[in-house]
């Protein structure tokens, strides 16, 4: 703060200087996108992966992901349209928020029907092409492009981009698909049990709903039949 408060007054005492500084901050912008963009494209080369590890070596939070994205496959078949709806997998249940979601009972009706169906044969609908994963696997494959270019051709031109977002866009799908299927997702739900569900409220102690957040979030707990204990009369 006290730093910019004195490039205002320096500003304000020699406006002349302003068309020179901005040029300058522009020529020195542009000379860093490069190293910027390797140094990024290095962090999500090494984090990425890493994420991907975690999830898929916890089978409760891959079960948990693949209920999730069928939930919200049952919602957007049932109202016939793409949903705004986000999500997270955890290992005792998973999270949706978005403006689209619906009431709490069509939620834990689609969740219930997610587990019936994928038990049925229906494992398709634990894949979801918005999820994060293909986000994160397309992240990914551009970030590794950007790496291969700039080790080829140590400068990053425009041909190089459009190159490397050509071949990203092209493999993000299958791929991200793929990564779902084998190591963020688990479609044998069978031993699955939902508990219930919980919203979080939304009026901020107001007798009315903040208009300029209609965002809406639950959380769908859910326990494995392996983890639940009956205690028997002897």
């Amino acid at each position: 703060m006290p730093f910019l408060l004195l490039l205002i007054l320096f500003f304000w005492l020699f406006p002349f200087l302003i068309i020179p500084f901005i040029i300058f901050f522009i020529i020195g912008f542009l000379f860093l996108i490069p190293y910027v963009v390797f140094f990024n494209s290095f962090l999500n080369v090494l984090t990425i992966p890493w994420q991907i590890f975690k999830i898929a070596s916890n089978k409760q939070i891959r079960k948990n992901h693949s209920l999730e994205h069928a939930t919200v496959n049952i919602l957007e078949e049932r109202y016939g349209k793409t949903l705004r709806i986000g999500g997270l997998a955890y290992s005792n249940g998973f999270s949706l928020s978005g403006p689209d979601l619906p009431s709490p009972y069509e939620v834990l009706d689609a969740a219930r029907e997610g587990i019936y169906r994928m038990t049925k044969g229906e494992t398709y609908l634990a894949l979801h092409p918005r999820c994060g994963t293909s986000i994160a696997t397309s992240t990914f494959l551009l970030s590794l492009g950007f790496i291969i270019a700039l080790f080829f051709s140590n400068h990053l031109s425009l041909l190089n981009i459009i190159v490397v977002f050509t071949l990203a866009n092209m493999l993000s799908k299958p791929l991200g698909l793929t990564v779902q299927k084998f190591f963020t997702t688990h479609s044998d739900v069978k031993d699955m049990t939902i508990i219930n569900i919980y919203s979080e409220p939304t009026t901020y102690n107001f007798p009315f709903e903040i208009i300029i957040n209609p965002n809406r979030t639950y959380f769908i707990e859910t326990t494995s039949n392996k983890n639940r204990f009956f205690w028997l009369p002897f």
